[in-house]
């Protein structure tokens, strides 16, 4: 079958430092563009850029994303203008792919190993499902996403997803007990429960490529008689 020409990503993933940083969704082509032009349209009036100038415009989203990958705790820095900066740096940067429907279904934004450079790129691998999650994420696909944890390796995963969770790193634990097999990016937001229980909401999105989703088998304790 043939995929449909694709204008905008569904998801950019945005790895800042090492295993850290964000996953955000765009749910349509106004979805993405909408969060582009939050950030680039006051960006051009305020720098005095030429709005029709393609040069102009990448220079201006790629010095934002810059300082972000500089100082990512800055203040000025949050969930909502960092989803719009990467929005804004990946259109210009696949703008001819989106005259002919060819863009990515899936981005990262990264360091680049060899000069510690900012590379924007397709991510086939987040496509190919390896049974466990290459990124978990904070957030639902349908609010944008949020702040991520990214697994190189099953091993990786493995490792966290056993250890005792944390306030800054919760939600793969709970995904490594309820699953033992996931697509590549799993999302997550707290849901509460009967009582005073805290549960999880979670969603796996496999980009409509094929991807299996089976839960963990937990042991029977042996029953007394």
């Amino acid at each position: 079958m043939v995929e449909r020409q694709r204008r905008h990503p569904d998801a950019i993933l945005v790895r800042v430092r090492g295993a850290t940083g964000f996953g955000f969704t765009y749910l349509s082509d106004g979805d993405f563009n909408l969060a582009a032009d939050h950030f680039l349209l006051p960006a051009v009036q305020f720098s005095g850029t030429d709005a029709n100038d393609a040069d102009q415009r990448r220079t201006l989203a790629y010095d934002f994303l810059w300082r972000y990958f500089a100082k990512p705790q800055a203040k000025e820095f949050f969930r909502e203008n960092i989803r719009w900066i990467v929005a804004a740096a990946a259109r210009e940067k696949f703008r001819d792919e989106a005259e002919f429907g060819q863009v990515p279904r899936v981005m990262v934004i990264e360091r680049r190993h060899d000069d510690d450079g900012i590379v924007i790129r397709a991510a086939p691998e987040y496509l190919e499902h390896s049974g466990f999650p290459r990124a978990v994420i904070v957030g639902k696909h349908n609010y944008g996403g949020g702040p991520a944890h990214f697994f190189d390796s099953d091993s990786e995963y493995a490792k966290v997803g056993q250890s005792k969770p944390s306030q800054e790193t919760w939600l793969p634990q709970i995904i490594f007990r309820l699953y033992d097999e996931t697509p590549s990016v799993v999302m997550g937001m707290p849901k509460p429960g009967k009582g005073n229980d805290l549960g999880v909401e979670c969603v796996a999105l496999s980009f409509g490529s094929r991807a299996r989703l089976h839960e963990r088998k937990v042991a029977k304790k042996p029953t007394r008689k």
